[in-house]
């Protein structure tokens, strides 16, 4: 699918983004090297860096300028090349014996390894195979560098942040702003993506300041006591939270250069019991004794080292910037989004500011390893062109289109499509009696905004007073009383209980619900727009169609199947619970009914397993649904979430390998063409129009597109900014056209996504990607 001329009748615009221009390539060979060193674990990319730094130091003859290492198991030289060779490296005067590191060399990367990368018949990047990603490694490494060690990050870290401005969250959590720095191969030319980027970092700082802040202590006697706590949880909590946090201990304890991770807390530290030369003595004792120093707070826990060493926690301090990659409480996460938005036009002059002002954050006109290399970045950011797409029709009842304006539409004086009366209404009240009142006054314009909709069945009706503490035992209540559908009215926090709810009516009954919360029900200000809202998301539950979307590409698709797909993963830090697959399917032709299938799976398993028998049940029900009269589909569109770049060739060929085996295994579907797309905002690029020329947010309109310029140089792919900004910058979807044997036009491929980005049930605006990629998720 080649870049084709723009049609007529698209507005084009102009923006700046992200991106700047590598505006001279490398000059010189670059050397890769495996590396292996048998005597240290694979897992410490900490004390590997630091091994790798001394051998070069202590071997200047043979590294006469320094090479660039990536952590793990790969090393290059810059304009010279090393031979396969085997170093001793002494880190440390009293390391009994020495690391050994073995440098193997393996391939090179030249001016025309880079050229065949942007060249313009894509055949050289995807041949090219490991050649071209040692070019792209190594080119990242260039750039990264100097600026990661400049900031104190790893040095093949995608991102570097500064505690300029941090904003606290609690709980000893800040939150920092960073910047986001990845070369990317494009038609022509290499660009460098620049963006700014944000993360919670735990507080640095005396290690028990950072505990007490995080129990929400003021009594160091509270913390003394935790391991003893009545409830377990709470010790637990803290325990989780400090392990694998780097710390120091003073340097009258310890001569480190740098922090070391916490393995095990240790209750009563001062207490604890061991021994020195075969003599049992504790480390208060120890302390008192080697140091001179008496410990204030004895009975709070202390921290395990290592194997064996135990430290007091009064006498640690936490090493700054490391990144927490847990998950936020609620309240710290509003924090943290509130330090994260940037309007356009603000995002845009700090990446401006770190690439050429005057504190020189990206060390572009500094960096050794630029210039040695011969890499020269232009400090002007990137101009492209883009279009907008024309926005598709929403029709209601009596084919009525609501008219469109900046990505939104309004219900109000339209009827759904084909409305489902919703009949035995329950309210299920979880509030306060005090709050009876407004919840009957927020139900009543309920059920008048869904019957003025034509999907309310008549009649009042019935509330049910729930017990919080005993939520299972008021949900069998429910369920004996058959409702058709449960309203339930729920307190501002209730994330357990609305949980349970959730599996209740997913597993257990089958009944819908539709749950609503304190500060929404009762807000006054928006309450019919926020009804008309929670109508659209239970009429769709319950069966009913809303609306349906319709442009001149939509008539295409009569006999074609729109498949989303995506996998789950469990929150960050847990591996003992499975990933979720699943697959949601079209099966009329205007997409407005859906069928799905979902699997379980080996947790953070990106490919789905299952596929080949998951698309075999959606195809079934396609087949067999009365418009198809048991015709199957004669093109399949495949929209695939949750990708990340170095996955997409292996994705691609397993997932689509099997849909292709399915098809070909029946006669009547042999000849079935299937489409696979990559849509993805996993990544850093963004548009910034000029002043005026955006919508209200200052972001570029709904259905603006780039298709070239930026886009990758060997796989057909655009960027599409379907929604309309409300806070902050909008993110465009990446959409990566893998497989394409229908040969749909660019065009009909944009327009496409874009009008199914309007069809999302329970919103009356378009949305940010398609709708089988949100149904899936």
């Amino acid at each position: 699918m080649q870049s084709q001329p723009r049609p007529s009748g698209r507005t084009r615009m102009r923006v700046i983004t992200n991106s700047f221009a590598v505006t001279r390539v490398p000059t010189v060979v670059l050397f890769q090297y495996d590396v292996i060193s048998p005597t240290l674990k694979p897992d410490n990319p900490r004390r590997r860096s630091e091994i790798i730094d001394k051998m070069q130091l202590t071997n200047a003859n043979i590294f006469p300028r320094r090479g660039m290492y990536d952590g793990k198991n790969i090393f290059y030289t810059i304009g010279y090349k090393v031979e396969n060779m085997t170093i001793p490296v002494q880190l440390n005067k009293s390391d009994k014996t020495p690391y050994i590191v073995r440098l193997t060399n393996t391939t090179y990367i030249d001016s025309n390894t880079l050229n065949d990368m942007v060249s313009s018949n894509g055949r050289a990047y995807r041949q090219g195979g490991d050649q071209n990603q040692a070019a792209i490694n190594a080119l990242q490494l260039i750039v990264r560098q100097a600026a990661n060690m400049r900031h104190g990050f790893p040095l093949q870290a995608k991102s570097f942040f500064t505690k300029d401005g941090a904003k606290e969250l609690g709980g000893g959590l800040q939150a920092w702003r960073g910047y986001f720095q990845s070369v990317r191969p494009v038609l022509g030319r290499l660009l460098v993506n620049v963006d700014v980027t944000h993360s919670a970092v735990v507080k640095a700082g005396p290690l028990l300041d950072v505990a007490m802040e995080f129990c929400n202590f003021r009594d160091i006697r509270d913390l003394a006591a935790l391991p003893t706590d009545p409830n377990p949880q709470r010790w637990l909590k803290l325990q989780r939270f400090l392990k694998g946090v780097l710390i120091k201990p003073g340097s009258q304890f310890a001569k480190w250069s740098k922090g070391r991770p916490i393995r095990a807390l240790i209750p009563n530290a001062g207490g604890y019991e061991f021994h020195v030369n075969g003599q049992p003595t504790t480390v208060r004792q120890y302390f008192q004794q080697k140091y001179n120093f008496a410990l204030r707070y004895s009975t709070v826990f202390g921290i395990q080292i290592g194997k064996d060493a135990v430290f007091p926690a009064e006498v640690c301090t936490i090493t700054p910037g490391q990144l927490y990659k847990k998950k936020l409480s609620e309240d710290q996460t509003k924090s943290f989004v509130s330090l994260a938005v940037q309007k356009p036009h603000q995002r845009l002059g700090s990446i401006e500011s770190a690439v050429s002002g005057d504190r020189q954050l990206l060390d572009y006109q500094q960096s050794d390893f630029l210039a040695t290399a011969g890499m020269v970045i232009s400090t002007r950011p990137l101009e492209v062109e883009g279009h907008v797409l024309t926005p598709p029709q929403v029709l209601f009842g009596g084919r009525q289109a609501s008219p469109i304006n900046n990505g939104a539409w309004n219900v109000m004086g339209r009827q759904f499509l084909t409305p489902k009366k919703i009949d035995k209404l329950m309210v299920l009240v979880c509030v306060d009696p005090s709050e009876r009142q407004a919840v009957e006054y927020f139900t009543k314009a309920l059920v008048g905004n869904l019957t003025k909709l034509g999907s309310y069945a008549g009649g009042a009706p019935y509330f049910h007073i729930a017990n919080l503490q005993n939520m299972r035992k008021t949900l069998e209540e429910v369920h004996k009383m058959q409702p058709g559908f449960v309203l339930v009215i729920l307190p501002a926090s209730a994330a357990i209980p609305r949980r349970y709810i959730k599996f209740w009516s997913s597993v257990i009954s089958g009944i819908p619900t539709q749950c609503v919360r304190k500060g929404k029900y009762d807000s006054g200000k928006g309450l019919d727009q926020y009804c008309n809202n929670v109508a659209l998301k239970m009429h769709a539950k319950y069966g009913g169609i809303n609306s349906v979307v319709y442009a001149p590409i939509m008539d295409k698709l009569m006999g074609t199947m729109i498949i989303g797909c995506d996998v789950s993963h469990p929150a960050p830090g847990v591996n003992n619970r499975p990933s979720f697959a699943s697959m949601v399917a079209s099966v009329d032709r205007f997409a407005s009914y859906w069928t799905s299938a979902i699997e379980l799976q080996k947790p953070r398993q990106e490919i789905i397993e299952a596929i080949g028998p998951m698309f075999q049940t959606l195809l079934n029900a396609f087949v067999a649904f009365p418009e198809n009269q048991g015709r199957c589909p004669h093109t399949v569109i495949v929209y695939r979430d949750g990708v990340s770049e170095g996955e997409y060739e292996t994705v691609a060929a397993a997932e689509y390998d099997q849909i292709k085996r399915v098809l070909q295994s029946k006669e009547i579907t042999r000849n079935t063409k299937v489409v696979f797309i990559i849509v993805t905002k996993r990544h850093h690029t963004r548009f910034f129009p000029e002043r005026g020329a955006g919508d209200r947010s200052g972001n570029c309109p709904p259905g603006f597109v780039v298709e070239d310029q930026i886009v990758h140089s060997a796989i057909p792919d655009y960027y599409l900014l379907s929604h309309s900004g409300i806070i902050g910058t909008s993110r465009p979807s990446h959409y990566i056209v893998l497989r394409n044997d229908a040969q749909m036009t660019q065009q009909q491929l944009q327009e496409l996504s874009f009008n199914l980005c309007h069809s999302y049930a329970a919103a009356t605006r378009s949305v940010s990607i398609p709708t089988p990629v949100y149904y899936a998720d």
